[in-house]
């Protein structure tokens, strides 16, 4: 009863009540607020505040849930420890938000502090429709500040450049980490054998677990017993996600053979996603997906969209499918295509398991990335050109 009357008042009267809210959520971070005007510049050594999820709060750890470009601050906070109030290089990534980010940015830069920015990639078009330039307003706005900037791969760049107006300030590409010895095929479970298909990350986008059924429907007709793990959340309303999920794959009858485990620690990843032969990315123009560094690194081949940042990952480890890249509109590619690249793959899984583990090791292990870090941080605070 006293929750009708409130959306009735609420519908009544939306103005006040927005104001109400408004002060009611100014009030709640209050404390926060006062805890973030504490922040100094340290003149010491190397000192990283890292821009979490939480902050001033570290980042999680690695057995504690985080998802996206949340993950590398864990890895980053393990080797360069969070330093609050004191420090002298604010970290922050362009996918990992904050109620106070601007505020945070606004301190650090009037207390003296340098600012990297890891740049992941923007909104455009093709999936986020006219509301694109509204969704990039805050990554404009957090890559201002930035005196460094790291690219979490070409694409991320090119995006960059075309939609959020960069700063003219030093940067380089860094594709994300991957620890290389946590994900690691020794360490894993032998494969099962039925063939299995692995979609990993979140299903935010209905497409992805879309295209992903229409994939192994048609490995049904060449391997009828061939499996499909999904993994993380669907999208929203959840409720809606879930009825359209279980009415399609009662349709396409495949209920007995697809399996949704829901979200997972990183620690629980490698058993997890070792329960697969191969990755079925089917996100468009995705920009720098750290699971499929993982999955590489556990020696799993991918099968992926053509465009986006995931070819320059994925390399010859695997193999992309075509589409044709319209950032005005997404172009998925036939089922029955990407049904007969899990084949080609699968035939030849040896072969590209070796390229998959050896390109993880050469090009993204966590050692190369900490190392490279370093190097900048220190180039940051230190070089008088920046």
């Amino acid at each position: 009863m006293a929750g009708r009357l409130l959306n009735t008042l609420k519908g009544a009267f939306p103005k006040f009540f927005r104001v109400v809210f408004a002060l009611r959520d100014w009030v709640k971070m209050l404390p926060v607020r006062f805890r973030i005007s504490m922040l100094q510049k340290n003149n010491g050594g190397l000192s990283v505040a890292y821009l979490a999820p939480h902050f001033p709060e570290k980042p999680a750890r690695r057995n504690e849930f985080a998802h996206g470009g949340a993950v590398k601050l864990t890895y980053l906070a393990e080797n360069f420890p969070h330093q609050f109030p004191f420090a002298n290089l604010l970290y922050a990534v362009s996918s990992v938000a904050h109620p106070l980010q601007l505020e945070i940015l606004e301190t650090a830069k009037k207390k003296g502090l340098k600012i990297v920015v890891n740049q992941n990639g923007v909104a455009f078009p093709a999936w986020d429709g006219k509301n694109y330039e509204r969704t990039n307003h805050s990554l404009k706005k957090l890559i201002s500040f930035a005196d460094f900037i790291l690219y979490q791969s070409q694409f991320c760049k090119d995006s960059a450049e075309r939609y959020i107006s960069p700063p003219d300030v030093p940067n380089e590409i860094i594709y994300n980490p991957v620890d290389t010895r946590l994900f690691s095929p020794d360490a894993c479970p032998a494969k099962p054998e039925t063939l299995t298909l692995l979609l990993g990350g979140n299903q935010y986008e209905k497409y992805r677990l879309e295209l992903a059924l229409q994939t192994l429907k048609a490995l049904h007709r060449d391997v009828p017993t061939a499996k499909l793990i999904v993994t993380g959340n669907l999208w929203l309303p959840r409720g809606e996600a879930e009825a359209w999920t279980k009415q399609t794959l009662r349709d396409m009858n495949l209920t007995e053979h697809v399996t949704f485990t829901g979200t997972y620690a990183q620690t629980d990843a490698p058993d997890l996603y070792s329960q697969a032969h191969l990755l079925l990315h089917t996100k468009y123009a995705d920009p720098s997906p750290g699971l499929v560094l993982e999955a590489l690194a556990l020696g799993m081949p991918v099968v992926h969209l053509s465009n986006g940042g995931v070819p320059e990952l994925v390399g010859n480890a695997g193999i992309g499918v075509h589409v044709e890249h319209d950032w005005d509109k997404i172009n998925l590619p036939n089922p029955q295509a990407m049904a007969d690249a899990v084949m080609q793959v699968f035939d030849r899984r040896e072969e590209f398991s070796q390229k998959a583990r050896q390109r993880a090791v050469d090009l993204f292990s966590l050692e190369k990335f900490t190392a490279r870090h370093k190097d900048i941080f220190e180039k940051v605070l230190g070089d008088s050109h920046l």
